[in-house]
């Protein structure tokens, strides 16, 4: 079971290194992949601070649940990909559902079930 939950965790620290390196190498094609655009450099900046941050923290947690003990670090990331799906569902439910809201949805409840998985696995070894 051990090695099940260290691939989940692997798998979420995977994804969230790939999408923070890309907000830091690439802000303004991240966002038009997420969606938004960069209105100006100010904008620029502001997607590759923020989201840049936040997938670098989940990225964080999963190389130190992995590397240093510390499983406990994937409930932040269970957190802040959970958060965002809160968002989301808040937002199809004010504003209504936009084209392609579905696959983020189950892209971070799976990113959820990978870092909750992980962090109870690897916090019984």
């Amino acid at each position: 079971m051990i090695w099940i939950g260290r691939i989940a965790v692997a798998l979420v620290g995977l994804f969230s290194l790939a999408m923070g390196l890309m907000a830091f190498a690439q802000p303004v094609q991240l966002g038009e992949m997420l969606g938004l655009g960069a209105l100006s450099p100010l904008g620029g900046n502001a997607l590759r601070a923020d989201l840049g941050a936040f997938f670098l923290a989940s990225a964080l947690a999963a190389l130190l649940a992995l590397f240093a003990g510390r499983a406990q670090w994937m409930w932040g990331a269970a957190a802040l990909y959970g958060l965002a799906v809160i968002g989301r569902i808040l937002g199809v439910a004010v504003d209504d559902a936009p084209e392609g809201v579905a696959q983020p949805i189950i892209i971070e409840l799976v990113l959820v079930a990978l870092s909750v998985f992980g962090a109870k696995a690897l916090s019984r070894s």
